[in-house]
């Protein structure tokens, strides 16, 4: 029987970031470079993003780190990090975990399970991110048989190379099991056109690793292909949005709860309004614009499911 187990850090505490103080900051939090199969070195990876205004870069070559200090600066924070594929543990099956803020020369011992990996990040003062479900072909049982992960991927660049970049379905699965999870956007760039595709708007006191990681544990960011959200909240059961112009504008809960609104012929929003439902559990939000890229809210948590046995 499955079992829902919410990370402590995340039993029904994320924030909402258009309500927190800080600075927006552009992040790619899942990057390959010639460490591994990326198509260009670490040098010309981090200027590409850098002269493309990102602020946050995180380098996460397979099963191997890189020494990333010389590519710091007072304006770009380079993250050391990995990418690592220990096995399911009920089936022939990989998970791909985005390994974040661990030193370089890090490295797993030989048949390191799921769990003891995501153990040794943390004790190392890193953060685990499960990297593109939909591309795994996974599905809640997966998500839910580890536990440690403080966010997945709800967009993948490399993952649109086989139509399966967004993992929307899946995240919602995690919200309505109980699992209170943040999911941010990212490239996952090897080569050709998966590059500058998803990014994460990271809201911080500060660019630093402190306050990056506190950012990515509590939820404190939004994602997107290309809309800008300016605010989502709820205020007195009415949840609202205001965003760069859009087509769509979807208000996303548990189960059947949630709304769509359409924009008629060549017009645009730029906001929008849903009476919230007592039922609702949880609120997320997705921005469509005309070109069809899209942007997603982290959920804001209104009524925390207690675990399931």
């Amino acid at each position: 029987m499955i079992k829902a187990i919410r990370p402590k850090e995340h039993a029904g505490d994320l924030v909402n970031p258009f309500q927190q103080s800080g600075k927006w900051f552009k992040a790619n939090f899942h990057t390959h470079t010639t460490a591994s199969d990326g198509n260009v070195s670490l040098e010309i990876r981090a200027q590409q993003y850098r002269d493309r205004g990102y602020s946050i870069l995180a380098v996460t070559d397979h099963d191997v780190t890189s020494d990333v200090s010389a590519f710091c600066e007072k304006d770009f924070l380079v993250i050391s990090g990995m990418e690592t594929h220990p096995p399911c543990p009920f089936e022939s099956e990989l998970y791909h975990l985005v390994c974040l803020n661990i030193p370089t020369g890090f490295s797993f011992p030989e048949n390191c399970s799921v769990e003891t990996r995501i153990d040794l990040v943390k004790k190392a003062s890193g953060e685990v991110i499960l990297a593109h479900p939909y591309w795994n072909g996974f599905n809640i049982n997966h998500l839910l048989a580890i536990d440690g992960y403080i966010g997945i991927e709800v967009y993948n660049a490399t993952a649109s190379k086989i139509g399966k970049a967004c993992s929307s379905v899946q995240w919602d699965d995690l919200l309505t099991y109980g699992r209170y999870l943040p999911a941010m956007a990212v490239d996952d760039a090897h080569q050709g056109r998966d590059i500058f595709m998803g990014w994460t708007m990271i809201k911080a006191r500060s660019l630093s690793i402190r306050s990056v990681l506190n950012a990515l544990r509590t939820g404190c960011y939004y994602s997107s292909c290309g809309p800008i959200i300016e605010s989502f909240m709820i205020k007195d059961k009415v949840a609202f949005i205001r965003c760069s112009p859009a087509v769509e504008i979807h208000f996303i809960a548990q189960k059947y709860f949630g709304r769509s609104f359409y924009a008629d012929g060549e017009k645009e929003m730029v906001s929008g309004r849903y009476e919230v439902p007592d039922e609702v559990q949880y609120l997320r939000a997705e921005v469509v614009d005309r070109s069809g890229n899209r942007a997603w809210t982290n959920p804001i948590i209104l009524k925390a499911k207690s675990r399931k046995k």
